[in-house]
């Protein structure tokens, strides 16, 4: 049986005391808000957006634009369905539940929380986990979709003053 390497078992007990909040405290991204998961969902989606323009204006990255731009859309839609309802952070148990529950709020129609979830569902992996190589043809377009659901949702509930995005680009 091979010996774990010392190194990589001291760092996943301090990766394991971090994700579990046991030392000094968090110190928490600008912006987000711990208390509110409202604006926390919301938020997030305008920092991965953020991100994703960071590395793109960088000439790549483009798995990890495209893995950026489904994620600001799963917390677009969920902040949609949080504010919407009684939902609560702990029902996102999957990722179809955001595209589900937006229909089913009247976001978007059915049809199209299918596609979108389709297109979720088809490309995610493929471009993160396959052997496939991300093209930028393919981060760009989908970054394109992602700010597209953000900002109409944004302005359908009327919150541009809890978006951040407006304040980066």
């Amino acid at each position: 049986m091979p010996s774990d390497p010392s190194s990589i078992v001291a760092a996943l007990r301090d990766a394991e005391e971090a994700f579990g909040g046991y030392r000094s405290g968090a110190t928490y991204e600008a912006d987000l808000e711990p208390d509110d998961p409202e604006i926390t969902q919301l938020r997030k989606a305008c920092r991965l957006l953020e991100a994703s323009r960071t590395l793109r204006a960088n000439d790549g990255y483009h798995t990890s634009v495209i893995e950026m731009s489904f994620a600001a859309i799963e917390r677009t839609l969920e902040w949609y369905v949080l504010v919407q309802s009684t939902d609560t952070v702990g029902d996102f148990q999957s990722h179809r539940y955001a595209y589900d529950r937006a229909a089913a709020l009247g976001l978007f129609s059915q049809s199209l929380c299918d596609e979108l979830y389709q297109m979720h569902s088809d490309n995610r992996s493929a471009a993160y986990y396959r052997d496939t190589v991300a093209t930028a043809e393919q981060a760009d377009a989908l970054f394109h979709l992602a700010v597209e659901i953000h900002e109409y949702t944004v302005q359908h509930l009327q919150y541009s003053h809890e978006c951040r995005c407006s304040q980066t680009h």
